[in-house]
């Protein structure tokens, strides 16, 4: 279920991040932000860049390719693969900004790397170069290490809501990412107060205009939703290399021979093992959709319809599979230190994302029947 050489070995250099996140394992497992070295090695194979514009520095990686890397990178750790989904959503965005502008924060794209919050919670009230932009954003993944972030506002006192860009260090961080899993992610609240953001510095988060001839800027805001999706899949993965390791040498209570030989294992192993085969080949599917229209101009919204309801397939599919490895191995996966309890964690909290909710496949089975989508 691994994703090709070229694509993990050549186009972005992979192995010495795989490498640096090995190395770095024990405190990705504790920590509330990613370590330097890993945000650094990261930056330096370009992951942050693949979902950036061509023009602005962008490896013009095409979404299924993207895609795969971050399930490589998810299998390694949820929380590496979930902070360079996001960056790669955010950077995508710099399309919609001004040209100049886009250019400005891109200026050394090989260090760049976007947070911060998509909802319009914020508020920009209108100046006459621009806004002042405050607001308040929860779940900023990454943010810890971004040089940019982003945040969501509606435009005063009536306006459309639109995202802005501003240094990382106009806002401030409140340190309360104080979860289950996906720590790492440092996914803290950002605090924006009364930040002067040029007008040529925003976008409409849907719909708005876009000046760059990249394929990506064609991808709309929620088709970008499949890059997390590659997320829990790829801890699925790892949650079921992990179990399948176990079950060689453990045998349960009671029992004379090994997990592995105990036909009730095999059939529920090979069960969750298909169906999260069957998820991300259909996710495949859509993203590699979304991509070809993309490149021929624009994806259509039944076309973003099913890559939501794909995106939702792929969740259940991989939460299943993490709680069956999880009971399977009985007591091994108890222990705080254990590696399959860390997976269950880590695809719990992946998919309580907005993303993935019933509000978002509701909507998505909506458009498919030919019904308007209903507002939040």
């Amino acid at each position: 279920m691994g994703v090709t050489e070229d694509v993990v070995q050549t186009r972005v250099g992979l192995g010495p991040v795989l490498a640096t996140i090995r190395a770095h394992s024990a405190e990705l497992a504790v920590a509330d932000r990613l370590p330097e070295a890993v945000h650094r090695a990261c930056l330096d194979a370009g992951l942050y860049r693949l979902g950036l514009a061509g023009e602005l520095g962008g490896l013009r990686s095409p979404l299924p390719d993207t895609m795969s890397v971050i399930e490589e990178l998810a299998y390694a750790d949820g929380s590496v693969g979930w902070c360079v989904a996001v960056g790669n959503v955010g950077a995508s965005l710099l399309a919609g900004i001004d040209e100049t502008q886009a250019r400005q924060i891109a200026a050394r794209p090989e260090r760049l790397s976007i947070a911060g919050g998509f909802p319009p919670v914020g508020r920009a009230r209108p100046t006459d170069h621009g806004y002042r932009v405050s607001g308040h954003w929860s779940f900023a993944s990454g943010a810890t290490s971004a040089s940019w972030l982003l945040g969501g506002a509606m435009v005063a006192p009536e306006g459309p809501p639109l995202v802005a860009f501003f240094p990382a260090d106009r806002a401030r961080i409140v340190p309360n990412w104080s979860v289950s899993g996906l720590r790492a992610t440092g996914s803290h609240d950002v605090v924006a107060e009364d930040v002067s953001v040029p007008a040529g510095r925003t976008t409409l988060l849907v719909g708005g205009p876009r000046w760059s001839a990249d394929p990506i800027a064609a991808v709309p805001f929620f088709a970008l939703g499949t890059l997390l999706g590659a997320v829990p899949v790829g801890i699925a993965r790892r949650a079921l290399d992990e179990l399948l390791e176990l079950a060689a040498t453990k045998t349960r209570f009671g029992q004379s021979t090994p997990l592995l030989r105990d036909q009730r294992f095999q059939d529920g192993f090979s069960a969750v093992r298909v169906q999260l085969a069957a998820a991300r080949s259909y996710l495949a599917g859509r993203t590699g959709e979304i991509w070809r229209e993309a490149v021929a101009g624009a994806v259509s919204p039944a076309t973003q319809a099913g890559a939501t309801l794909a995106i939702g397939l792929a969740a259940d599919a991989a939460l299943a599979a993490a709680r069956f490895a999880h009971e399977a191995a009985g007591t091994a996966s108890i222990r705080t230190d254990s590696v399959l309890s860390r997976c269950l964690n880590d695809i719990t909290v992946a998919t309580r994302h907005v993303a993935f909710s019933p509000f978002a496949r509701g909507n998505a089975a909506r458009v498919l029947l030919g019904l308007p989508p209903e507002q939040p």
